[in-house]
């Protein structure tokens, strides 16, 4: 099974002045943009995607959005509640234990989410993190869901790496 982590692409900022709730915060129009031709090198460097999970959070669905617009939107979204920012590892993990090892699952969501379920896909461990950019992915590979559920980094773009490849 591939996984992908991907963190939500550039949003209104959070705090005094702004409008939205921190769950309703959407993308900014750099942040569309950008998205838009990470999904591009992701195409470019071979993604196959057989689902989308995402964050209840308008940004992360927004930029699970996106990513069904450069794949076609031949592949399900789906709203993953464990997704959002107090998710929980455990539940995650079930979910993905029940998936076919052919898929190829793309999580949107948020940091330090992403970062601390990276880390823990690398080792199993709590503590510490991997750091995404807005817009950054990094691909696992996962061989055996049985606990404790590891995974090989594969690779990690940094939108700056995906603009290059696009």
């Amino acid at each position: 099974m591939f996984v992908y982590l991907v963190r939500h692409a550039i949003a209104v900022a959070r705090g005094a002045g702004t409008e939205f709730a921190d769950a309703n915060r959407p993308l900014t129009s750099e942040g569309i943009k950008k998205m838009r031709r990470c999904t591009a090198a992701l195409q470019q460097v071979g993604v196959r995607l057989t689902e989308v999970w995402t964050s209840p959070y308008v940004r992360a669905v927004q930029t699970a959005e996106i990513l069904l617009g450069g794949f076609g939107n031949a592949v399900p979204i789906r709203v993953v509640e464990h997704l959002a920012p107090a998710g929980e590892f455990d539940l995650l993990v079930e979910e993905l234990s029940r998936q076919p090892m052919s898929a190829g699952i793309a999580l949107v969501g948020h940091e330090p989410f992403l970062g601390e379920f990276a880390t823990y896909l690398l080792t199993g461990l709590r503590s510490g993190r991997v750091r995404f950019k807005k817009g950054g992915v990094a691909c696992f590979e996962i061989t055996d869901l049985e606990r404790p559920i590891r995974g090989d980094l594969r690779w990690m773009l940094t939108p700056r790496q995906m603009m290059r490849i696009a």
